[in-house]
């Protein structure tokens, strides 16, 4: 009850915001109170985001925004002053002004700015409306200050964007995290901050991947958003699988008379399964029949994956098999681990009984013996060619324990060990 009603201490955005914002208070005061504060504030808020490599396209396109939004309302204001002098009539000048507003606004698409626009027009209404009485110097001289607040807005927010605390960065670590509530939230989400967090430290050269009894198709729906680098671990240590090639690059399969053999055990028993198999880099999800409710509703809810491919065979299928997932009441499921279990060949396979994905089912996952996440990490090791790993975890057999008190422990732990605060790192306080 008092994780619940915790409140989350503000993030770094939050904060450089505020900086950035007073700075460029600081600025105007400086500046004898020239210009107006409110428009370089705003720069300073839209250009502070959460990857630095995003700021300076977003900086690059407020300043244009604001120059296209400026030089029209500008033209528009030094044509009327030519032709009418101030002498210019109220409502032919509002006509002009929303007559214009149409090749503003489409200057801004066709420049790919749209995304802009919104400031252009705001620039521009608050030339032609805003300063309708001002005749040249007075004209000019806003314009001139409101390019130039702009422009100071940007570059406090890419000084505040970039400054840090000096840090020693540990690029020869593997850190490799579970996927339960350990680094996800209550409601299987990772929370906004260590979305952020995880790809600017991947970004920065953090050798992060995740480790999990899941598929690659749960990882990536799961971790929407996350630019994982690194080839991570899934279905238990049955595969290693490259996120950025979109391929298996280590796997341990079933030989086709284990697959056969437990197929046939488990048709005894009267227990439905589905076979998770590789073929050509694909997941194919292959089934009888969806024997129980257990199972069609499993079904329903994966079946729209385009990670996932399901397959209805009568025959079975044993060429390939990752692991064989039995889906049935409680009773059935185990009744049938207790068979399984008396079996003398039973210790060539890894049998894990759990509960069912679909709540109120029970299930038995069946993988070939020689499978486990300790032997496919030291595969990982192997292609990574770092000097330490540091595992990260909900239980004790992990080196680093995180349970679920808070959903960002897990990567701010992770942050702590790659980039400690090390003075002698001074060089690396700026980052572009």
């Amino acid at each position: 009850m008092k994780d619940k009603f915790r409140i989350p201490v503000p993030g770094q955005r939050i904060v450089r915001t505020a900086i950035a914002v007073g700075l460029c208070l600081a600025i105007y005061v400086l500046r004898g109170k020239q210009g107006i504060p409110l428009f370089s504030a705003l720069a300073a808020m839209q250009s502070i985001q959460p990857y630095t490599k995003d700021m300076k396209g977003v900086a690059r396109k407020r300043i244009l925004g604001t120059a296209i939004g400026a030089l029209w309302g500008l033209s528009l204001r030094m044509g009327e002053l030519a032709m009418f002098g101030r002498g210019m009539n109220d409502s032919l000048h509002y006509f002009a002004v929303s007559l214009l507003l149409i090749p503003m606004l489409h200057s801004t698409v066709l420049m790919k700015l749209s995304d802009m626009t919104y400031f252009s027009a705001v620039v521009y209404i608050s030339v032609t409306v805003g300063h309708f009485g001002d005749t040249y110097p007075d004209l000019f001289l806003f314009v001139f200050n409101r390019m130039l607040d702009t422009v100071i807005g940007v570059a406090v927010a890419a000084v505040v964007n970039r400054v840090h605390l000096p840090r020693r960065q540990n690029t020869d670590t593997l850190f490799v995290s579970a996927l339960g509530h350990s680094l996800l939230g209550n409601d299987s989400r990772l929370s906004p901050y260590s979305l952020v967090e995880l790809n600017r430290l991947m970004d920065d050269g953090a050798k992060v991947t995740i480790s999990t009894v899941e598929t690659q198709a749960t990882v990536r729906e799961l971790l929407p958003g996350v630019k994982l680098r690194y080839p991570i671990i899934t279905m238990d240590g049955a595969a290693l699988y490259d996120m950025g090639k979109l391929e298996y690059i280590r796997t341990v399969r079933m030989s086709e008379e284990k697959a056969d053999r437990m197929m046939r055990k488990l048709t005894e028993c009267g227990v439905p399964y589905f076979s998770n198999n590789i073929e050509q880099n694909l997941l194919v999800i292959r089934y009888a029949e969806l024997a129980n409710e257990g199972m069609r509703r499993l079904f329903e809810k994966k079946r729209s994956s385009p990670y996932r491919n399901y397959v209805k065979s009568s025959a079975h299928f044993t060429e390939n098999v990752m692991y064989l997932l039995a889906i049935d009441t409680v009773e059935r499921i185990d009744a049938c681990y207790e068979e399984l279990m008396k079996q003398p060949w039973i210790g060539e396979y890894s049998v894990v009984k759990s509960e069912s994905p679909v709540e109120g089912w029970s299930a038995i996952k069946i993988y070939d013996g020689a499978c486990s996440r300790e032997a496919m990490l030291k595969e990982l090791e192997k292609i990574m060619g770092t000097s330490k790993t540091i595992t990260f975890g909900c239980n004790e057999k992990f080196d680093v324990v995180v349970k679920n008190a808070d959903r960002n422990e897990l990567v701010k732990q992770i942050k702590r060990r790659f980039e400690p605060v090390d003075l002698k790192c001074w060089k690396r306080i700026f980052r572009w």
